[in-house]
C-alpha cells in the first residue's frame, strides 16, 4: 500500500486556508459560517493526516532523517491543538446575535494559517529532499544537502533544538 500521509495533508492544507479566507471577506448573512465548517473539516483532515503519518512512520524507512520527522510530528500535533482551539473560538464566534470575527480572531487565525504552511513546507522538504519515506530519484532541482541545510538551520532555531548528528551536515543524504 503507498503512503497514506501524502495524499491526505493537502485537505487541511486548504481548508484553513480557505476558512481564513472565508472569515476575512466574509459578510453577515449565508455566508457567514464558511469559515467554521472548513475549520471544522480541516480539524477531521488533520485528525486523519495525523494518523497517516503514524500509520506512514511505522512502515518507511526513515533513516537519517528520523530527527526531522520527529519535529515534523510535533508541530503536527501543535498545528492539531491550534486548529482545535481556532475551531472552538470560531463556533463561539457563530453563537452570538451578530456573528463576525474580530481583529484578534482574523491574527489569530493568520497565525495558524503560518503555521500550516510552515508544516506543509517542513514535510516537503522531508520527502523531495532528503527522500523521508520515499525512494530517493535523486532528480530534485537541487542536491540533497541545500534541503539539510535548511532543515538543520529550522530545528537549531526552535526551543531547546539542536541538531544531534553534527558530524551529518558535511555529507550528501538521499
Amino acid at each position: 500500500m503507498p503512503p497514506l500521509h501524502p495524499a491526505l495533508v493537502h485537505f487541511p492544507i486548504a481548508l484553513v486556508i480557505f476558512a481564513f479566507v472565508a472569515d476575512l471577506f466574509s459578510a453577515p448573512g449565508s455566508r457567514r459560517n464558511i469559515g467554521l465548517a472548513a475549520l471544522a473539516g480541516a480539524v477531521v483532515g488533520c485528525i486523519a493526516t495525523v494518523a497517516a503519518g503514524y500509520y506512514d512512520m511505522g512502515r518507511a524507512a526513515l533513516g537519517e532523517t528520523h530527527e526531522y520527522v520527529d519535529v515534523h510530528m510535533t508541530s503536527g500535533w501543535i498545528l492539531l491543538g491550534a486548529l482545535v482551539g481556532l475551531t472552538f473560538w470560531r463556533w463561539r464566534i457563530s453563537r452570538q446575535p451578530r456573528p463576525r470575527p474580530g481583529a484578534v480572531y482574523i491574527v489569530a487565525a493568520l497565525l495558524v494559517v503560518g503555521l500550516t504552511l510552515f508544516q506543509g513546507w517542513f514535510g516537503g522538504e522531508l520527502v523531495y529532499s532528503q527522500g523521508a519515506g520515499v525512494a530517493a530519484a535523486g532528480k530534485g532541482t537541487e542536491p540533497p544537502q541545500a534541503g539539510l541545510d535548511r532543515l538543520t538551520a529550522v530545528i537549531r532555531r526552535l526551543p531547546g533544538g539542536t541538531h544531534h548528528h553534527e558530524e551529518s551536515s558535511n555529507e550528501v543524504h538521499h
